[in-house]
């Protein structure tokens, strides 16, 4: 916090320049070492009046006693303040006729005047306002009274009571008009979305840590976190320009302490995850199996006009199925000839068979059917044990504080093999070299390793429909995991079409993939003050990356389609990213009138988005044949790696040069004005459009304070906000998105020129049509709300109506044929979108008795998302989904999502099922006649049992263009709730969060649903309830039948799209503080607990999990067997020393 000084500046009679103070905070930023306070410096010697300055030092309890800590102590009318430690005490320099106001969340502010004194101690009454929390928005700090913007704040209180290592899945249900898109696999980081989806990709929030922007938090460690404050409008947000249209979100670590003595605090949470076996879907066993096989096989009879023909090759001949003695068997005979037999019934020659495996074991299989039925889901996951400690230790003095963290996340994921280990060091420290000049830094270092991870993005994204769990629902159950020999066994066995077994890939090749990194984060800074009220601060931070990786498949036989080779492929990288931020502010009060003007410039080179890299190198080794690994993975011989591709790429990072500017001004204490003001320059962007500003304006009316509501009782607190501004997005911007590449590939651009059979001459084409004309994509905001308290402070309500529209948003252009295949479309500005909603927080806090105490914490938000239009130019009422045409156009011939205008982003899209063809008349008299007098089906493919859909354009029959919105996975309403209880030291928490108006994409339903979908892989018991005469329209599937076209499973359509909408116990915990103990021990604290998590969810969806919904932004809401969030169980001790 800054520090007040009056002073004389004496140097030969000279003024010192505030350019030269500027000068000289950077010099000491960079240069000087921690030690103690000098007044003097270099030919520059600043007299000071101690004499104003005095340190008050304290403990700020409740009224039973017991320590608050991050209780928040300012010094009236200034921004200079701190927060309380773990046992409530605080140091702050203050001018000695200072007024002290302590204000902590549900408690009543109380104001102390100092009056010369050095202790002050102070007891605060409970309450349920929270307006005069300090408010941290990265480069400032303010009161939450003098906030004229939507703003939220998590305290680290309620952060540490949620067992996520997941910085970010730790907001989900705590902060209204937050949405955060999770999945259960360690080492993945949420998507988080604030205030809707303001683009086609790109959405993410801006992270600031300790005043430095980054791309991800995935490095953090949950237990250094002091505060997380979201801020969710222009007026808060647009002081960052063109990086914060979707919202920015400000995490401050935790500091020291100047109580001359050292404090230890020992976090421990351990516990498992359950990997909700009993809920997954449900598959057909094998004698269910084998008896649909025959049900599908006279349906097609049937609809052929033919007699039945039984012949799979595991379930006999006969109407009635029944099982081999053998399924597979594979091996090399006495005379040396291979041997290939599937369905055996009777026996086999096992002697020659187990020499064949002795001699060739990777060639040789032996499979009897498992009749009780492999439940794979089971066979792949486990109860997976998960551990997180913190040990962090604080001090320091009146010259200054430090802050130490150690962290460690161990963390099993309920699929084998698939691992996360965290380990996190963190150092913050600040000195007052001298009464005028503050330094200080805040340094972390993590190692973070992950093994085995599944899915896209980093195992965020869409799973693949080769993910170990949808391969789960692939694999027949008629298939156990080994052998007759111990060798995995898979379908090397006939008809059961080409899964893999999923056990021996996530024990082979996934549990053999590794990523690890080490980053090294921070920021070092120096505060001058030469004036009083006038503050210049500088700040270097950045971080430091090295990251590698490795991945094995191994050669298997085992599979219908077998992995031939093995493959090899190694990754490594390193970059460096920094942030050089240089600002001045002004305080000053004219009577009743108080001003704060505050300005910077700043300068940034780094990765700015997912789509772009921090300057460095990264190299990549690929090899697709010979035998770089041996079975056991302490020994790699590279030397053996053949089909060697070597990669190499340099990037140069993305820059950002910044100046910025704020006004705030307050009369009375009443009426609140601010005015903010951003120019960004970017180097993502071609040179006509490289620069943007944005402005933003906001007031507040603290009417609570006015004459006229002076005698009523029932508002205890009350202010009015409005605000406006524009703010920036280039999150989905390559730079070399303005540049048009040319590029030379065997397949595309070499050509026999001179009519030569021998060879090819090499020639270019164009890889990228650049577009140097692409311009920030531009959000323009509105805001409403209030913040109001009720009932004696007991109630707490902050309600914001809130829109957002982005113009100029970037999205690939068609690209005309003449261009040919080769090159990738350029982002153009084409289209717009708007979002619009309502956040609001509801707080009741209140005692029943004097021992019984609760509080009540409601977040919702409502939300609608709308694209406006697109370029007139272009033609298009809608673009389909997948940025730059990736998963759009095919998923196994289904097209999920398309953006229309009109309908939210990444909607649904297909053929709206009106029911079932329930008889033949029916499908018989769904005909059109053609232009030629020609008598057709209405319907492609329509029969008996199959999907009828709606003639949508009205045109007499089933086309294309009857395609049409189905839904969308934009949640219309979410939110959380939080009960606390306490009596006396037992407390108990339930939280709660749901969401609802939301759709999901049930992919998974094509493999386990239709019999023709890879027909012979596992189905699930949706075929109890497939097409029959009697259920009709009632039927939960379409026909048991071999067909697939559009009208069974070749198209997308409504029949796919569930309800998301769920509601979920999220945490029920209870906790003992054993203070007596504590005190018996001579420690500070003793608390133990057992929370269960995620363990109840209401939902009609029937996938895994309804809150887990793909890929964003243009594939959310897409399941493909993506990996789940499932209950856990953990045990906590904290221990404060």
């Amino acid at each position: 916090m800054n520090q007040k000084h009056d002073f004389k500046l004496m140097k030969s009679k000279k003024r010192f320049s505030f350019f030269k103070s500027g000068i000289l905070s950077m010099v000491i930023c960079l240069g000087v070492q921690l030690t103690s306070a000098n007044a003097t410096t270099t030919n520059i010697k600043f007299v000071l009046d101690e004499t104003l300055q005095s340190t008050v030092t304290g403990t700020v309890t409740d009224e039973s006693g017991t320590p608050l800590p991050g209780a928040n102590v300012i010094e009236k009318g200034t921004t200079n303040g701190t927060q309380t430690d773990f046992d409530g005490n605080f140091t702050l320099n203050v001018e000695s006729g200072a007024t002290l106001v302590f204000s902590y969340i549900g408690f009543q502010s109380q104001e102390v005047a100092v009056n010369g004194r050095s202790t002050i101690d102070v007891t605060l009454a409970e309450d349920a306002a929270a307006l005069d929390e300090v408010v941290v928005t990265g480069y400032q700090v303010l009161t939450k009274r003098e906030t004229t913007a939507a703003v939220s704040i998590v305290k680290a209180e309620e952060l540490a009571a949620i067992p996520s290592g997941n910085v970010e899945q730790q907001l989900a249900g705590r902060v209204a008009g937050v949405n955060v898109i999770t999945n259960g696999q360690p080492g993945t980081q949420s998507v988080v979305r604030v205030r809707g989806f303001g683009a086609f990709g790109g959405n993410q929030p801006l992270y600031v840590v300790d005043g430095v922007p980054v791309l991800d938090i995935g490095f953090l460690n949950p237990d250094d976190i002091q505060t997380t404050t979201v801020l969710k409008d222009a007026a808060a947000a647009s002081i960052y320009g063109s990086r914060a249209a979707n919202g920015v979100i400000v995490y401050t670590t935790k500091s020291g302490n100047r109580q001359g003595r050292t404090q230890i605090n020992i976090d421990i949470q351990s516990g498992v995850t359950d990997p909700n076996v009993n809920g997954s879907p449900k598959m057909l066993n094998p004698q269910q199996m084998a008896e649909y096989t025959h049900l599908a096989y006279e349906n097609n009879a049937r609809a052929n006009g033919t007699a039945p023909q039984y012949t799979h090759p595991q379930y006999g001949t006969n109407p009635t199925p029944s099982f081999p003695d053998y399924l597979h068997a594979s091996y090399t005979d006495a005379n040396g000839d291979p041997v290939s037999l599937n369905g055996i019934r009777g026996s086999v020659d096992l002697a020659q068979i187990r020499a064949s495996y002795e001699a060739n074991p990777g060639g040789t299989f032996l499979i009897r059917p498992n009749l009780q039925g492999t439940n794979w889901y089971k066979e792949i996951t486990r109860i997976a044990p998960q551990t997180r400690a913190s040990l962090n230790m604080r001090g320091g003095n009146e010259k200054g504080s430090y802050y130490l963290g150690l962290g460690l996340q161990s963390l099993q994921g309920i699929l084998l093999e698939n691992d996360q280990q965290r380990y996190t060091a963190r150092f913050n420290s600040d000195w007052d070299l001298t009464p005028w000049l503050k330094i200080g830094e805040n340094l972390q270092v993590t190692y973070n390793s992950v093994r085995g991870q599944t899915g896209a993005t980093g195992g965020l994204g869409i799973a693949d429909d080769e993910s170990e769990i949808l391969s789960a629902y692939r694999m027949p159950t008629v298939i156990p995991v080994f052998d007759e020999f111990g060798s995995y066994a898979s379908t090397r066995a006939g008809g059961f079409n080409n899964p893999r077994n999923p056990v021996r890939r996530l024990k082979q090749d996934r549990g053999n993939d590794v990523a690890f990194d080490m980053s090294l984060f921070g920021n070092v800074f120096a505060e001058i003050q030469p004036l009083k009220g006038l503050t210049f601060r500088t700040s270097l931070g950045g971080q430091y990356s090295q990251f590698n990786s490795l991945n094995y498949d191994y050669i298997y036989l085992g599979d219908s389609e077998p992995q031939a080779s093995f493959a090899f492929q190694e990754n490594s990288r390193y970059g460096f990213q920094w942030t050089f931020t240089n600002t001045v502010s002004y305080e000053k009060l004219f009577g009743k009138h108080k001003i704060n003007l505050f300005g910077g410039y700043e300068a940034i080179n780094g990765a700015a988005s997912p789509v772009t890299r921090a300057q460095g190198r990264e190299v990549q080794v690929r090899a697709t044949s010979g035998n770089p690994i041996s079975t056991d993975l302490d020994f790699v011989t590279p030397q053996a790696i053949g089909n060697e591709v070597p990669q190499s790429f340099i990037f140069s990072g993305v820059n950002f040069s910044s100046v910025f500017g704020k006004l705030d001004y307050n009369f009375d204490e009443r009426y609140y004005l601010t005015g903010v003001i951003r120019r960004d320059g970017s180097s993502v962007f071609g040179a006509s459009n490289r620069f943007g500003v944005f402005p933003a304006v906001s007031a507040a009316w603290r009417t609570i304070d006015e004459a006229f509501m002076q005698n009523q009782t029932f508002f205890s607190d009350l202010k009015f906000r409005v605000g406006w501004g524009e703010m920036g997005n280039s999150n989905n911007v390559s730079p070399t998105n303005q540049f048009s590449l040319f590029g030379a590939a065997i397949d595309n651009t070499f050509y026999p020129i001179g009519g030569q059979n021998s060879g090819a001459d090499q020639g270019f084409a164009a890889t990228t049509i650049g577009n140097p004309d692409a311009k920030w994509e531009t959000s323009v905001t509105t805001n409403v709300g209030f913040d109001a308290a009720f009932f004696g402070n007991k109630v707490q309500l902050v309600f914001d109506w809130w829109k957002k529209d982005t113009k100029d948003l970037l999205f690939p252009r068609p690209l005309p044929a003449v261009t040919g295949n080769y090159a990738t479309a350029p982002l153009v500005n084409i289209g717009e979108m708007s979002n619009r909603g309502v956040d609001f927080q509801i707080i009741w806090r209140d005692n029943i008795t004097e021992d019984l105490s609760f509080d009540i914490t409601l977040n919702n938000s409502f939300l609608k998302n709308e694209i406006v239009s697109f370029d007139e130019e272009l033609g298009l009422d809608f673009v389909d989904g997948g940025l730059n045409g990736n998963f759009g156009g095919n998923f196994r011939g289904l097209q999920p999502t398309r953006n229309f205008v009109g309908k939210p982003l990444s909607s649904f899209f297909g053929y709206q099922v009106v029911g079932y063809f329930n008889s033949q008349a029916e499908v018989d008299a769904n005909t059109y006649t053609n232009d030629e007098g020609d008598v057709l089906p209405a319907q492609d493919g329509q029969g008996l049992g199959r999907f009828k859909y709606a003639d949508i354009n009205g045109d007499g029959r089933i086309t294309p263009d009857d395609r049409t919105y189905l839904g969308d996975p934009i949640p219309e309403y979410s939110g959380g709730a939080v009960l606390n209880l306490k009596y006396k030291n037992l407390s108990f928490e339930t939280f709660w969060n749901w969401t609802t108006g939301v759709e999901l994409f049930n992919a998974g339903k094509w493999f386990r649903d239709f019999f023709g979908t890879f027909e012979g892989s596992a189905k699930g018991v949706a075929a109890f309830n497939s097409w029959t005469p009697e259920l009709g329209n009632n039927a939960a599937a379409p026909i048991w039948e071999s067909a697939t076209n559009i009208s069974t499973s070749g198209a997308s359509n409504s029949w796919y799209v569930e309800s998301g909408d769920y509601l979920r116990l999220q945490r029920l915990a209870v906790n003992y503080d054993f203070r007596e103990i504590a005190d018996n021990l001579g420690i500070a604290k003793l608390n133990v607990g057992f929370s269960a998590n995620n363990i109840w969810t209401i939902t009609k969806y029937s996938g895994l999990d309804p809150g887990v919904a793909g890929e964003a932004d243009t594939r959310l809401g897409v399941d493909v067997g993506n990996y789940p969030v499932t209950p856990s169980y953990l045990f906590n001790v904290n221990i404060g020393l």
